[in-house]
């Protein structure tokens, strides 16, 4: 078991402060929507994240360990690191591919998927998510082949929009049997779409499932395969203002994987930092990894999702 860090209350504090430097140097707070939902102040920190990964932008637990990536401005490579003990057990490229944005990774029982997805500005069209195989992950080269699946929206047809004012970025996605699922980060009207795709198609138009109203913007997505629990992780931004708010939504109780049609609720977390990995852990809990911020490096940290759940 990783040693804890910090304790709560004074988790709590730091970041209490660090709330208090970003409004003051902001000049603004956080949306009314971020208050209005329960925190919990039971989260805990587990583990600094080394400073090669300063921007932990999706994770994945596999081998008993985590596998992530950086945001935009990394070469294309996954990181393996030790939960105990902090340190970069491995460093895997992928061959022949790219990272523009990279902003989620997931897997099912043979390969992972990494999803180049990332548009704020909200112009992209070369949007991708890599395969690669799990047999390819230890390899002593440290490199990995990677299938890449092309993708586009069938409801997008701007792609002139302003930045940070429209409703066509993605940063969360899962694997489930033969589909991905895609989850879209709206930052025009703060709601969510998911998408279904292909595992195996080259080129493929996403299929749009359905819409949920996330009053904030979801940057992960993780799912829990003892109860089937989805968990979406987001924050509330105010670009103009600065401040992240995080938060997780839970869904339970759905049919088929109609996630947004059964039951929901949405936990903030009691922090202000750039969280935007999340990966099902054990008994209920899921780590959430946040960025490195002008006060702090990147953090590893549990949440118990099942006492908040029906």
């Amino acid at each position: 078991m990783p040693k804890v860090l910090k304790t709560t209350g004074l988790v709590l504090v730091l970041f209490a402060i660090f709330f208090q430097y970003s409004c003051n140097t902001n000049n603004g707070e956080l949306p009314t929507s971020y208050y209005n939902f329960p925190i919990d102040t039971t989260v805990q920190i587990i583990q600094t994240l080394p400073s090669e990964i300063n921007e932990s932008s999706g994770i994945i637990l596999f081998n008993d360990n985590i596998w992530t990536h950086n945001d935009s401005g990394d070469d294309p490579i996954i990181y393996e690191m030790s939960i105990e003990s902090g340190e970069i057990l491995n460093r895997i490229t992928f061959a022949e591919a790219s990272a523009r944005d990279w902003e989620d990774i997931a897997q099912d029982s043979h390969f992972v998927y990494v999803s180049d997805m990332g548009n704020n500005a909200g112009k992209r069209q070369d949007l991708a998510i890599y395969k690669s195989s799990k047999r390819d992950l230890g390899n002593m080269n440290g490199q990995a082949n990677a299938y890449k699946l092309n993708i586009t929206y069938p409801d997008r047809v701007d792609f002139k929009p302003q930045a940070y004012k429209h409703n066509f970025d993605c940063e969360a996605i899962i694997a489930l049997e033969d589909s991905l699922y895609i989850f879209s980060k709206n930052h025009l009207d703060k709601h969510c779409r998911f998408y279904t795709a292909s595992k195996t198609l080259k080129n493929q138009v996403l299929n749009l499932k359905d819409r949920f109203d996330t009053k904030g913007m979801v940057t992960g997505a993780a799912f829990n395969p003892e109860d089937k629990t989805l968990a979406l992780l987001g924050y509330n931004l105010d670009p103009e203002v600065g401040n992240f708010g995080p938060f997780v939504w839970l869904f339970w109780d759905y049919p088929n994987h109609d996630f947004f049609s059964g039951k929901s609720k949405r936990i903030n977390m009691p922090v202000i930092a750039q969280s935007e990995g999340i990966a099902y852990w054990k008994e209920g809990k899921f780590l959430i990894s946040t960025e490195k911020s002008r006060m702090m490096k990147g953090k590893l940290m549990v949440f118990d999702a099942k006492k908040w759940i029906d």
